[in-house]
């Protein structure tokens, strides 16, 4: 089967996987809109978790044999975080801060759904439970020994150029 992808250059190819990564964040965020309406905040929240903690480990798993890293170091991580389908996404910056054998922190920087939210009146959403499991689970996944703690995350205070945090360490 053609699929006209093998036609097309490397900077369509990146605009198209973009596009891709943005049209799966804008239905993740349509999909939440709606539960928080029908069911309200903490229902659409508690269901928002448990999908984002069942998908953080398919995703790692799926990255890492796609891209084939090797090793469950934190070096190896760290190269995987960066090709989390949402951080690809339109509207959203993220900054490996540090890589060491000890730690790896990594910082969003821009986070397109809150901006929206705050742009809608819907306030800042409380996202570190769902951050927590994606997280938590998406590492553990590479290696269960990986922990991780969150650093910053709303509904915590904090900077406009840093929306959250999170610190991966091996035990």
């Amino acid at each position: 089967m053609f699929s006209g992808l093998e036609e097309l250059s490397r900077e369509k190819m990146l605009e198209i996987m973009r596009m891709f990564a943005s049209n799966t964040m804008t239905i993740d965020g349509l999909y939440f809109i709606y539960l928080e309406e029908k069911y309200g905040l903490e229902e659409a929240t508690r269901i928002d978790t448990e999908v984002w903690r069942q998908f953080g480990p398919i995703e790692a798993k799926r990255i890492k044999k796609t891209l084939a890293i090797n090793g469950d170091d934190l070096e190896a991580l760290a190269k995987i975080l960066n090709f989390q389908t949402w951080v690809q996404a339109i509207g959203f910056e993220y900054e490996i801060q540090e890589v060491n054998r000890e730690k790896v922190i990594f910082n969003v920087t821009n986070c397109r759904p809150q901006r929206a939210r705050v742009k809608n009146n819907r306030g800042e959403f409380n996202c570190k439970p769902v951050g927590i499991a994606y997280f938590g689970e998406f590492a553990k996944a590479i290696n269960p020994r990986i922990k991780m703690k969150c650093l910053l995350c709303p509904p915590d205070k904090h900077p406009d150029n840093l929306w959250c945090s999170w610190e991966f360490s091996l035990d």
